[in-house]
């Protein structure tokens, strides 16, 4: 203002020169501070103010066509204050427009430092910043307080989802190990019920083969009589260890069905835990469907291997009915060969149905035992699945607990830093 002042002083008053404070003001918008234009203004206004008294006192000749003090001073005077109206006014509009502009400028600086400072703080992680309530009433500001909202719920939902996911991972852990053991024990019992069976079909046939050469014996010669008394205790024997074995299936028959109601149990149990985790657990309750459909399967097999038992010891209860009769009856022997003989054959026949009956027991066992390991396989993969899912839970918790979140109710606390970062852009 001081430039222009010697500028319009230097030119006599040119009315160009008067432009230089227009166009000088305007250059004191980028302070962005309404005070600095008004005293700017006020220099501008006591400098034309001065002016104009030292013309009308003689001392300078700024205005032409004005008059000073020595010729019709109170018509001077007049013109003076007038031109002094005039060229104030235009100042004060001036003024009044770079004013305004500048208050606008001012709080779009504020502004863009808000976003600025947040934008530093959120590039570290720390999403926390508050805001006053002052900083709320900007745009911008206010738009970017939205947005960090919006984002911090977000990345709380991925944590409790990561969580979540790691918490029912743990919990797929734990069902998945006792279902391991489940079937371990399982296949332990199914290998334990083929070897038994194995054992007893190898009986049955040896008892079949006794059998044939006691029938030949009596059928040769009366003189082995004594012998077939022998052999007849033999097969009593036989008959008392077979029933002893058939007696130890149907106790491992109710051992399985106390197995295959437990698997069912898990199994179901497995279902609900697989049903709570929703999407994630959509692969093992298709694996616990499975399972307890095999172990409905395994009953099944069970309750029919118990009937054919029940038959084979009903058969050899018969048969050792017989081998009785047959050791009380011995000397009568020899004039019954024929009957003993056809009493042998059907004992014979009954036998080989009893080793067909055990043949498909193994069989059933060995199915059964291909099933367990089947669905062993299958745990083995859900475990697999199960670790990879934490294992990603853990890599999202890690890369969520790198951001500082703001409280709940926290969005419009005042921090001291933000305070002060106020404080600071309303002084400049």
């Amino acid at each position: 203002m001081g430039f222009s002042a010697v500028l319009i002083e230097q030119s006599g008053g040119l009315i160009e020169a008067h432009f230089s404070i227009f166009i000088l003001l305007s250059v004191l918008i980028l302070y962005s501070d309404w005070r600095v234009i008004a005293f700017g203004g006020l220099v501008v206004a006591l400098h034309h103010l001065l002016f104009t008294w030292l013309q009308h006192l003689g001392y300078v000749h700024l205005y032409s066509g004005m008059v000073g003090s020595d010729h019709n001073a109170a018509h001077g005077l007049a013109e003076l204050v007038a031109c002094l109206f005039m060229h104030a006014g235009a100042v004060v509009v001036q003024v009044a427009i770079l004013g305004y502009l500048a208050k606008v400028l001012a709080r779009m600086v504020a502004e863009s430092q808000h976003v600025s400072h947040f934008a530093h703080q959120a590039s570290d992680g720390k999403l926390d910043m508050a805001f006053s309530a002052q900083q709320h009433g900007l745009p911008a500001v206010a738009a970017i307080i939205t947005m960090r909202d919006q984002v911090a719920s977000s990345l709380r939902k991925t944590q409790q989802a990561a969580q979540s996911s790691h918490g029912l991972s743990e919990q797929l852990f734990a069902a998945q190990d006792l279902l391991s053991v489940q079937i371990a024990r399982n296949v332990s019992q199914t290998e334990r019920i083929s070897t038994s069976a194995t054992q007893l079909s190898a009986t049955t046939r040896e008892t079949a083969h006794e059998s044939e050469q006691v029938r030949r014996l009596a059928e040769t010669a009366e003189t082995a009589v004594r012998d077939n008394g022998e052999q007849m205790q033999a097969i009593r024997s036989l008959m008392r260890t077979l029933e002893q074995q058939a007696k130890q299936i149907s106790s491992m028959l109710a051992e399985i069905d106390h197995i295959t109601f437990q698997t069912n149990l898990l199994a179901l149990n497995a279902s609900v835990e697989a049903a709570r985790a929703g999407e994630q657990g959509r692969g093992f309750a298709v694996v616990a469907s499975e399972v307890r459909k095999l172990a409905g399967n395994t009953q099944d097999t069970a309750g029919r291997i118990r009937d054919n038992v029940t038959l084979i010891e009903q058969q050899v209860q018969e048969g050792v009915t017989q081998t009785d009769y047959a050791q009380e009856t011995t000397q009568r022997l020899i004039d019954s060969f024929e009957e003993v003989a056809g009493r042998l054959t059907g004992m014979d026949s009954a036998l080989q149905q009893q080793n067909q009956g055990i043949e498909e027991l193994e069989s059933s066992v060995n199915e059964m035992h291909d099933a367990l390991e089947v669905s062993n396989r299958s745990v083995n993969e859900a475990h697999q699945m199960a670790e990879r899912l934490s294992q990603t839970a853990d890599v999202l918790l890690e890369a969520v607990s790198g951001f500082k979140l703001p409280a709940e109710d926290g969005a419009h606390a005042s921090q001291p830093q933000s305070l002060a970062l106020s404080k600071a852009l309303s002084k400049a």
